[in-house]
């Protein structure tokens, strides 16, 4: 899911139990209605509970970016499909560093 803000997104933001784990954040300008430049910024976004462990963050993660049916699409398509399965092994490394990240806190 993609989130955006008027605000620098950061990594990680909690609200009560509620952890957001951002990644992918960009720095965006648009124009209003009146034709001004205003600075924006864009994240992917994984909704999560503060007290996840590793195992459930990393689901949660890569859930928010594959359904499990996609997962096993990827999976077994590999062979046919080596850079969408590059991409989802990729992600996968991204979502256990981004775990890992908020454990080390």
């Amino acid at each position: 899911m993609k989130t955006q803000a008027s605000y620098e997104i950061e990594p990680y933001e909690v609200s009560g139990y509620e952890l957001r784990v951002h990644w992918d954040i960009e720095e965006k300008t648009k124009e209003d209605m009146d034709g001004e430049s205003v600075v924006y910024w864009q994240a992917s976004e994984a909704l999560c509970n503060k007290l996840d462990d590793r195992s459930t963050l990393i689901q949660k993660i890569i859930g928010s970016v594959y359904s499990v049916a996609d997962e096993i699409a990827t999976i077994n398509n590999k062979d046919v499909k080596p850079q969408e399965y590059a991409a989802y092994q990729a992600f996968r490394v991204q979502a256990k560093a981004l775990a890992d990240g908020w454990l080390s806190r």
